[in-house]
């Protein structure tokens, strides 16, 4: 195994260590890496997904969610980095809410897509994601948010003693090679 997995492993830890003891600035970060990822949905479906189809409709659809998540994204952004706590629970909430209109959204040009015979599977996954961080965050602001974060970390922290013991154990052992002469030969 390489150094890597022993930085690997280590960071998780640090990382688990950080979610068990700050579970509030941890939720602070996600709501910003959320805003990130909504950012870059909403570029991807404008210039990737947009172009598929000709039709009027389908164009609409795409726009719409392209300009929601790009909107979304960059509240999540930008508010939470100048406002106080209260916003970071509203921005969780209102981030909930588009992966819910997100989802629905995406059903509609998956139906649409489908017709017109392009792949899907991504698209699913990606509509089952949006539903499932949608019920998620509705959690987060809760108490039971932060159990969840907290929960979250011990699991990091195992998972990255794990990954450590195991790039532990399979470590190269290096062994010399010793050559052995007699005394015999020297002479």
């Amino acid at each position: 195994m390489k150094n890597t997995n022993y930085f690997l492993g280590i960071m998780m830890v640090i990382v688990g260590l950080m979610m068990c003891m700050a579970a509030e600035p941890i939720i602070m970060v996600l709501v910003i890496v959320l805003g990130i990822s909504a950012l870059a949905e909403g570029v991807f479906v404008l210039t990737s997904v947009m172009p598929l189809i000709d039709e009027r409709p389908f164009k609409i659809e795409c726009a719409v969610r392209a300009a929601i998540s790009v909107i979304i994204g960059l509240l999540c952004v930008i508010l939470p980095l100048r406002m106080a706590t209260f916003v970071w629970q509203v921005m969780i909430y209102i981030f909930a809410i588009y992966a819910l209109i997100s989802a629905a959204l995406g059903i509609a040009i998956v139906l649409r897509l489908r017709s017109e015979g392009f792949p899907m599977k991504r698209y699913v996954i990606e509509i089952a994601a949006s539903i499932v961080l949608a019920l998620i965050l509705f959690a987060l602001p809760s108490s039971f948010g932060f159990t969840l974060i907290r929960l979250g970390g011990v699991l990091m922290i195992l998972a990255g003693g794990i990954t450590t013991f195991v790039a532990w154990k399979n470590r190269d052992i290096v062994i010399e090679t010793v050559e052995v002469r007699d005394a015999d030969d020297e002479e």
